[in-house]
């Protein structure tokens, strides 16, 4: 790691920063994959143990299905219980009741990445995305730290920081130039819709959220 500076990175003259936000790898939210992400190359293997320089961190497997016998159970007994709230209701449903309803994901549009697995590293060996920090993963990095996703009219950065106002600092994780970049997409399918994916000009990826992102998001989307 390079010497902490003892205040809010900026950009050197001539550069002008554009946004930036809290970021992490982004967190499963269907069944199978809740409160999980996976490092994987293009074979679909897990590939956390390759990445250099990066501790060791949680193993997590896969939920089991729920089969479709019981789901179709659950389902019947779902609208049973629907139409039953009708009946006693006076024929009013309350808002949000089905699949459809508030807080409810919808429909996946990458159920292979969202449904079945959920990869927040797609890389090949030598890729862009091999080359993110571990400091992303808020499985590894102490409760202390955050990471900074920060956007340039020139580049796009990860910085480390420590949430300490009586110590504060920050330091570059990683960069890379905006040509690298080959397009931003928001994951609506994610825990408050806050997930978004980079796709870099080598094919690699990465899946990150944000709570407090929608402006960078915004601008990285814009294109």
């Amino acid at each position: 790691m390079t010497v902490p500076q003892r205040r809010s990175w900026q950009p050197p003259e001539g550069e002008n920063l554009v946004a930036r936000a809290p970021v992490s790898f982004a967190t499963g939210a269907a069944h199978r994959v809740r409160g999980r992400r996976w490092f994987r190359d293009t074979e679909r293997r897990d590939m956390q143990v390759e990445l250099p320089g990066w501790p060791e961190g949680p193993t997590y497997r896969l939920r089991s299905w729920t089969g479709p016998v019981v789901r179709a159970v659950l389902g019947v007994a779902f609208l049973l219980g629907v139409l039953a709230l009708a009946v006693v209701s006076g024929g009013n449903v309350p808002s949000g009741s089905g699949p459809g309803g508030s807080g409810s994901l919808g429909s996946s549009e990458d159920p292979e990445n969202e449904e079945r697995d959920f990869p927040v590293l797609w890389a090949a060996p030598g890729t862009i995305a091999r080359t993110l920090p571990w400091e992303l993963d808020p499985a590894r990095r102490p409760d202390t730290e955050v990471t900074h996703l920060v956007l340039t009219d020139r580049r796009l950065l990860v910085l480390g920081g420590l949430q300490d106002p009586r110590e504060p600092w920050e330091e570059v994780l990683w960069e890379t130039d905006l040509s690298t970049l080959a397009v931003v997409e928001r994951r609506p399918f994610s825990i408050g819709g806050r997930d978004f994916r980079i796709t870099f000009t080598d094919g690699s990826w990465c899946r990150l959220t944000s709570l407090e992102g929608e402006p960078l998001v915004s601008r990285l989307t814009a294109g």
